[in-house]
């Protein structure tokens, strides 16, 4: 299964990066933020899970990620504020070491789980407020076919890396390692160095508004395996994040700034 996981989540990330891409180029940065923040990765990996693993556990494993969402939406939270003053790398460098401060402070500190999961929560809807504002939509950006690319290969390459990494390292280590945001990374590194600023805070606040369907999707899938078991659980999750992603389609988001 261990093997069978990194080749999901490769073609996953593969999938999500070429779905992001895709958005971008129809519609602009802000909407392929938006669909990289969705559970395109998640919501597949709890399914293989569900094949192993008993519905409890994976309840547990949907509830333990929430938990470590704080350290998510610190690091896009900090990156959308460093791109104004910083380069990509920079950016991202500041922003990463704020996840893993955040996200080893989440092991270390003494904080019942169920506080952990409302905190997960908390950050998750408010993310969006605590950023500063983007460009206006300007419509479709014309990403040329070397920059997909790249971005592809820098998104499987970091997420073999990290995998591989998180097979050796202790619990808490690897914990840490598989909740990095790898598109919350790579898609605002290569808009902040390419497109500028004002672009990559309005990718990060899409980005930021998407990962509320990844929100729903965990928090239902945690508390519906347990009573409804494998099959009705997960699908519960899926159709709330389904639901969302439905609400944010026809409130118009394509016409109106992510807030």
């Amino acid at each position: 299964m261990t093997a069978l996981l990194l080749i999901a989540k490769l073609s996953l990330v593969a999938l999500s990066m070429l779905v992001a891409t895709w958005a971008s180029r129809r519609f602009g940065h802000r909407i392929g933020g938006l669909v990289a923040g969705f559970p395109i990765i998640m919501a597949p990996l709890i399914g293989l899970l569900l094949i192993d693993l008993s519905a409890q556990r994976v309840a547990d494993i949907c509830l333990a990620t929430i938990g470590n969402l704080t350290a998510c939406v610190a690091h896009i939270v900090t990156m959308a504020w460093l791109v104004s003053r910083f380069n990509w790398w920079q950016s991202l460098l500041g922003a990463t070491l704020v996840f893993f401060t955040v996200s080893g402070l989440n092991w270390a500190l003494p904080v019942p789980g169920g506080v952990l999961v409302a905190l997960g929560l908390l950050s998750g809807l408010v993310a969006p407020r605590l950023m500063p504002d983007g460009l206006p939509a300007t419509g479709g950006v014309p990403i040329p076919p070397i920059e997909f690319a790249l971005r592809l290969v820098a998104a499987v390459g970091v997420t073999a890396w990290v995998m591989l990494m998180a097979g050796d390292a202790p619990a808490f280590a690897s914990a840490m390692l598989l909740t990095y945001p790898i598109n919350g990374s790579i898609l605002p590194a290569f808009t902040r160095a390419l497109y500028g600023a004002g672009q990559t805070r309005s990718l990060l606040k899409g980005f930021a508004r998407g990962m509320r369907g990844l929100t729903l999707f965990l928090l239902a899938t945690g508390f519906a395996l347990p009573v409804l078991g494998a099959g009705l659980g997960y699908t519960a999750g899926v159709g709330c994040a389904a639901a969302y992603a439905i609400w944010l389609w026809r409130a118009g988001l394509r016409q109106n700034d992510v807030a």
